[in-house]
């Protein structure tokens, strides 16, 4: 088997869930019709072809622009450097990117810290959180008639 079929037959047998969080299709739609473009930086264990193969099968219509898995790199979230490697592949400054994730260290500190505006997504987290003044914090993908403006803060 290649490495990248090892991962992938590792991870299904270790964590075979292969639900969406909910809502998260029609708000990656919501985003592909406003023309918001999208990617994926994640700190997984597992090579970027395994996570790629996952996340379509999950959300089967939308294409990430890029799937960037640290696992292949020498740095990691909350690492400047990773979000800079995600920065030069969109080919966008910091101050055009908002960066979306579920770890308050790894994803919103990192991303502050490279200049991105962050948002905290509270959606998946099954462990307690402290709410954090000054942050965009969002419980859900859903939003007033699709325009998924404002969330809850």
């Amino acid at each position: 088997m290649s490495p990248e079929e090892v991962d992938r037959v590792f991870w299904d047998g270790a964590t075979p869930g292969r639900r969406a969080t909910e809502g998260i299709g029609d708000f990656l739609d919501f985003l592909r019709e406003q023309g918001i473009r999208t990617g994926v930086v994640s700190n997984l264990a597992f090579c970027g072809k395994a996570l790629k193969d996952r996340i379509d099968d999950m959300v089967p219509g939308h294409r990430f622009e890029f799937i960037l898995a640290t696992s292949e790199y020498l740095f990691r979230k909350p690492n400047r450097r990773i979000f800079d490697l995600a920065l030069e592949r969109a080919g966008l400054s910091a101050e055009e990117v908002w960066y979306v994730g579920d770890d308050y260290e790894c994803d919103v500190l990192g991303a502050r810290n490279a200049g991105i505006y962050p948002v905290w997504y509270l959606g998946a987290i099954d462990v307690p959180y402290t709410r954090q003044e000054g942050v965009l914090m969002v419980e859900n993908w859903g939003g007033a008639e699709r325009g998924f403006a404002g969330g809850k803060k």
